[in-house]
């Protein structure tokens, strides 16, 4: 697949809170904007950039260690630039060193542990399809560019579904590799299960998922079991290496899939128990597991839709809780969460369908 430039043009790229705040005359809130805002001069990331006009976030992000950086849209140029800019800005003079996207947590980890990868290639092999443009491949170059200094930038993924072909290829193997630790004569079989699983998904999508998720769930389930029973044994087996962690997140990411297309089939009224509301709280376990075991002490960057970063999405209408509930839970000191949002232009769904963007209403007023 090319890449492709965003299908997206927005006619603005700030956002005019103040004017739609002033149109419903709460003075109050004009006041505290005017006081309170900080300019930035640019979205896109130029050669030589200094980041003068992000150096607020010094101040603003001090003590803060996982920074979310969400979008009211997927593929949409001026968030993909600004996001890359701040990405460069914030490892480069404030340490972040991960970069989690909302894409799948074994391809991210496999792709990220492949030098050999172009940045083309790392791109493809790790984050979803939606992403796969001409704003978001510099993050791609810069993340190469990085690998082998003595501050690389560290790519992950803490999505429960997979997100690329690619990156999923090589898991068979990494699971058989690993149960052929503890039980030899279960290896070829798990290999060939997942490989099946794989291959029955890319053709058939959900639909072979949700046809065989009584085995599936079976045998996922069965192997997050196995690796945990055998944590200390894997780990001997392997020093030095997170692969066992991996390879148990894999089989735990699986089990949520599944549970997840169970959902979908009929109705749920509590919307807890909803597939998008599993998905989320099986993201927020993987973002936990990785600011938490996989990447402890590290700064962490997410990358992700303002809907699942959301810090209490179940008192919005749409009433799901999300991702961002469980980890304001859980990081609400060591969080900071950035939403992106358009004012008005076009952007498009994930299926590349173009919608409008009306603008908000506003008035004129002196300031």
């Amino acid at each position: 697949m090319a890449i492709r430039r965003a299908a997206v043009t927005l006619g603005l790229v700030t956002l005019l809170l103040v004017q739609a705040a002033a149109q419903n005359g709460n003075a109050t809130w004009v006041s505290w904007a005017r006081a309170n805002h900080y300019p930035v001069s640019t979205v896109q990331s130029l050669d030589g950039d200094t980041f003068a006009d992000l150096q607020f976030f010094r101040t603003v992000l001090q003590d803060r260690r996982i920074v979310q950086l969400g979008e009211s849209g997927h593929g949409v140029a001026e968030f993909n630039h600004a996001k890359v800019r701040l990405i460069k800005f914030l490892h480069e003079q404030l340490g972040y060193d991960v970069i989690a996207f909302e894409s799948g947590l074994y391809e991210c980890y496999a792709a990220n542990q492949n030098a050999a990868l172009t940045a083309v290639m790392l791109m493809r092999s790790c984050i979803f399809g939606v992403w796969h443009t001409n704003e978001v491949l510099p993050l791609f170059e810069y993340i190469k560019a990085t690998q082998g200094t003595a501050h690389p930038l560290t790519l992950a993924g803490f999505d429960t579904q997979i997100s690329s072909s690619l990156g999923i290829a090589s898991r068979p193997q990494l699971f058989a590799d690993l149960v052929r630790i503890v039980d030899p004569s279960r290896a070829a079989q798990t290999a060939t299960t997942d490989q099946q699983h794989i291959s029955g998904v890319s053709t058939a999508g959900s639909s072979y998922a949700t046809a065989n998720e009584p085995r599936l769930t079976e045998f996922y389930g069965g192997l997050e079991l196995l690796f945990q029973e055998h944590r200390a044994a894997l780990q001997q087996a392997l020093p030095g290496t997170e692969l066992p962690k991996v390879g148990e997140r894999a089989a735990y990411s699986m089990l949520r899939y599944l549970e997840q297309l169970r959902a979908g089939l009929g109705a749920r009224p509590d919307p807890a128990e909803t597939g998008g509301a599993i998905r989320d709280f099986g993201m927020a376990n993987n973002l936990s597991f990785l600011a938490d075991d996989l990447y402890r002490d590290r700064k962490i960057m997410v990358w992700a839709h303002n809907f699942h970063i959301r810090h209490d999405n179940a008192a919005t209408t749409s009433i799901q809780p999300t991702m961002g509930r469980w980890i304001r839970e859980r990081f609400r000191d060591q969080l900071y969460t950035i939403g992106l949002y358009m004012d008005q232009g076009t952007a498009a769904q994930n299926n590349r369908v173009v919608y409008s963007i009306n603008p908000a209403l506003r008035t004129r007023w002196n300031g």
